[in-house]
């Protein structure tokens, strides 16, 4: 059964809206899909940017995706974004680590894109954002990811609610939405950040 989990997030912001601001800990796939993101989120969460993508195995890659992410942070925390955030923007770094992602996706590297390989890439780095998250006292986890229309919200949320832990709740999102592709593209433009054509994986760059 499919589950609006678009819905579900409106419901939970309104509830944070109302309240002390949750910290939320967003993992972050690159800076384009953040954009959208942060419009939806910077006005009722306490939001750290959480960079953790061994699926980039091109390790320049993986530098200049983050010199974007870096530089999204600069402007949303000098004022320039569209919102003001309700406390500046922190950003967490996690090493790259490609092996752990060959590791994952070892018997799959023929999977079609969005499928099984896909499933293991995502549970690989929404597992490092919850355990994360956890030890640092975070309410709630999430991540830029449903803002795409290539990944399968529904499973990336059922991954985010298998890693739910008594203390620490998954931020369900669907941020495709409202019209949040668009969004990302035309924040993107605007602010002249860096578009990648492929997800980030040695298989998915073969692929276009």
């Amino acid at each position: 059964m499919n589950i609006n989990f678009d819905k579900q997030f409106e419901q939970l912001k309104s509830q944070a809206k109302a309240s002390k601001p949750p910290k939320l800990l967003l993992h972050v796939c690159c800076a384009p899909c953040a954009t959208a993101c942060l419009l939806r989120l910077a006005d009722a969460f306490e939001v750290t940017l959480y960079y953790a993508n061994d699926n980039i195995t091109d390790a320049e890659e993986w530098e200049k995706r983050l010199g974007e992410v870096r530089k999204l942070a600069q402007i949303v925390n000098d004022g320039a974004f569209e919102i003001r955030p309700l406390r500046p923007l922190k950003l967490v770094v996690q090493d790259l680590d490609a092996q752990r992602y060959f590791e994952r996706a070892q018997g799959l590297e023929k999977e079609r894109e969005g499928g099984a390989r896909c499933a293991q890439c995502f549970a690989l780095r929404l597992g490092d954002a919850a355990a994360y998250a956890e030890q640092n006292g975070f309410d709630y986890f999430g991540t830029t990811l449903t803002v795409s229309p290539y990944k399968n919200s529904q499973m990336l949320n059922e991954i985010g609610l298998s890693l739910q832990t008594p203390s620490l709740k998954w931020l369900p999102s669907d941020f495709k939405k409202q019209n949040g592709y668009n969004e990302s593209i035309r924040l993107s433009q605007k602010y002249g950040l860096y578009r990648q054509h492929y997800c980030g994986c040695v298989y998915s760059k073969n692929s276009i």
